[in-house]
């Protein structure tokens, strides 16, 4: 059976096809690099409507709820410190306040022990998500929303315990 022969319009022979031209390579070309370029444009427009977390979380933080204070700096290091509780305040102030025979060589009631705080690394997302992870092994995550840049709960990722944290005036 003879394969039916192609009609004479828009077709052809196989030998004879048109080359591409000089200016048809540089058409592919130019609109190559255009797409490129404006892609990235776009890409760099939407980084500068993103807010900028590093600015937002660098700085003093306190707890809400209890003694700990948090400080974020620019070199991505965090530590955090734990004054001591009110009622070792109260025990000492008590203990003063009561009449006690003077010992030679003492001076007092001895200051209770601030413990040494806790440093550790934490890493941004372009969302405004922190990764927290301090030098005792434990890490947290928060999110600063740009509606609320004063305050922020950590999260601890092992237990999910919540800690409302608030910015230091």
């Amino acid at each position: 059976m003879a394969r039916p022969a192609p009609s004479g319009k828009g077709t052809t022979p196989p030998g004879k096809r048109t080359r591409m031209g000089t200016l048809d390579i540089l058409i592919v070309i130019l609109g190559v690099v255009f797409i490129i370029g404006y892609n990235r444009l776009s890409i760099a427009k939407l980084q500068r409507s993103l807010p900028n977390a590093n600015s937002q979380i660098v700085g003093e933080w306190k707890s809400t709820r209890g003694p700990e204070h948090l400080v974020f700096r620019v070199d991505k290091t965090v530590s955090l410190t734990v004054a001591p509780a009110p009622a070792q305040d109260n025990a000492a102030q008590t203990e003063s306040a009561a009449p006690a025979a003077p010992e030679s060589g003492t001076a007092g009631a001895a200051a209770p022990e601030i413990p040494a705080p806790l440093v550790g690394k934490y890493q941004l997302t372009e969302a405004g998500k922190v990764y927290v992870q301090l030098s005792d092994g434990k890490k947290f995550t928060t999110t600063i929303a740009p509606q609320n840049k004063n305050r922020f709960d950590l999260i601890d990722t092992y237990t999910d315990g919540v800690t409302t944290y608030e910015r230091v005036p």
